[in-house]
């Protein structure tokens, strides 16, 4: 039987033939990005067809109306010779239920929206943003003392700011609502925001494997989360100096500090976090730093209509689900303009010759991670290399580079397969060819990898 070279996805499921089930899954694409379902096709993607005429498909649309309130899109599709039928539906602007039961799309899965989850997403599609929401705080419980902090940071892109006008200064960032406090204003000048909204801070934690080493957490306003989480990470990250030479004197001698990671791509992932996270949903942000990688993870997934592929392009497109706080954060200076963060940190790792940092939608949320190495053994069998492979890769690690004959020395193999393995590892852009050609080529970890 021939497959359709698609899988199952957020946005794409598969049914042999059509049942109700296949409400449960429309509805999960409308709450989510939207998506397709094809019926006449088997999980494993193999096309088997289905009975596609008129009448079919206005009893389906009939069905898909009635009971769920789209409007889809359905239509003929012939696939391998086969006749499937294609219904489509849009991301909805109201959240859609089926049987009592509101679903989200995760994976290739459908789940139940939780509380928290199903208010916050009632609250993206009415058009409304949760920082911008009144809080039961008046302006009376503004810290003064953060809100001058701020000035000073604005003062370049907010030259007329007054900090002792609290009210007028409030009101001008936007940050009053029926005369109360937003609660992105709660969270960037109110001494403890966690009083309000107990999820708003920070956890550091240090792993080895699986085991927690050490844990810290920062609370506090925002601007207090992101010092603390910065003054953590020169205390727990390795730094070296590196000398170089701006004149060709002693006194031009110049001292630079490397870190471990690049502060500053560390800097933006938090700020990334703590303006971009969703608030409405409970958990911290939480940073992991393993032996051989730092991640950050924050509640929310990312916005509708980004993905994570697109992070890495620059000016892709930018939504911020918070836009009140990443504007206080523009104003102060700490991020540019929106969508250039996730650029900056892949410039910054670069620099260091450190593998472009990952992005990536998990458990409800968002993780970036730094790696130090960007083939672990798990990411390199992952890719589908052999153990012999592995230890080739860390052999490089130890010893630069790697011959066919010490390939063979060190896994016991013949020389045709050294010669297949070895070329696999160049396909995949895990080593490159150094030196001469024939017995004598060497094979070293490709450094262009690390820069991508």
């Amino acid at each position: 039987m021939p497959k359709i070279d698609l899988q199952e996805g957020e946005e794409i499921e598969f049914k042999q033939q059509w049942t109700d089930k296949a409400l449960e899954d429309l509805t999960a694409f409308a709450n989510t990005r939207g998506g397709t379902l094809f019926v006449g096709i088997r999980k494993d993607g193999e096309v088997i067809g289905t009975t596609v005429n008129d009448a079919e498909i206005e009893r389906l649309a009939n069905i898909i109306v009635s009971r769920t309130g789209l409007t889809p899109s359905i239509k003929q599709r012939s696939i391998a010779s086969r006749d499937v039928i294609e219904v489509g539906v849009a991301p909805a602007r109201v959240v859609v239920s089926y049987g009592g039961r509101y679903f989200t799309r995760v994976g290739s899965t459908n789940r139940d929206l939780g509380h928290e989850e199903l208010a916050r997403l009632i609250l993206d599609r009415s058009g409304r943003n949760w920082d911008g929401l009144p809080s039961p705080w008046g302006p009376g419980r503004v810290d003064r003392a953060a809100l001058a902090r701020f000035a000073e940071l604005a003062r370049g892109r907010l030259p007329e700011i007054d900090a002792a006008d609290v009210g007028r200064t409030l009101q001008n960032l936007h940050l009053i609502r029926e005369g109360q406090l937003t609660n992105a204003a709660t969270l960037l000048f109110v001494d403890r925001p966690q009083e309000l909204f107990p999820q708003a801070r920070v956890r550091i934690g240090v792993f080895k494997g699986t085991q927690i080493m050490d844990t810290h957490e920062f609370e506090g306003t925002l601007w207090q989360q992101l010092d603390g989480s910065m003054e953590r990470f020169r205390r727990l990250l390795q730094v070296r100096l590196d000398v170089g030479a701006a004149a060709p004197t002693l006194e031009g001698l110049q001292h630079k500090e490397v870190w471990e990671y690049p502060l500053e791509a560390l800097r933006e992932a938090v700020i990334n976090a703590l303006i971009h996270r969703d608030y409405a949903v409970p958990g911290d942000i939480q940073v992991r730093l393993h032996d051989d990688r730092l991640q950050v993870w924050n509640p929310g997934r990312l916005p509708e209509g980004i993905r994570p592929d697109q992070l890495l392009i620059p000016n892709h497109p930018s939504v911020p689900r918070n836009p009140l706080l990443a504007r206080a954060f523009y104003f102060a200076g700490l991020i540019e303009q929106w969508g250039t963060g996730t650029t900056r940190m892949l410039e910054w790792c670069r620099n260091q010759d450190m593998p472009a940092p990952e992005f990536l939608e998990e458990r409800s949320g968002f993780r970036v991670a730094f790696l130090k190495d960007p083939f672990t053994p798990e990411r390199l069998r992952s890719m589908g290399l052999n153990d012999r492979q592995v230890d080739a890769v860390q052999y490089v690690r130890d010893h630069g580079s790697i011959t066919n004959s010490e390939y063979r020395k060190l896994t016991g193999v013949k020389e045709r397969t050294a010669t297949a393995e070895m070329g696999v590892l160049v396909d995949k852009g895990v080593f490159e060819r150094v030196g001469s050609t024939g017995r004598g080529t060497r094979y070293a970890a490709r450094k262009a990898q690390k820069a991508r």
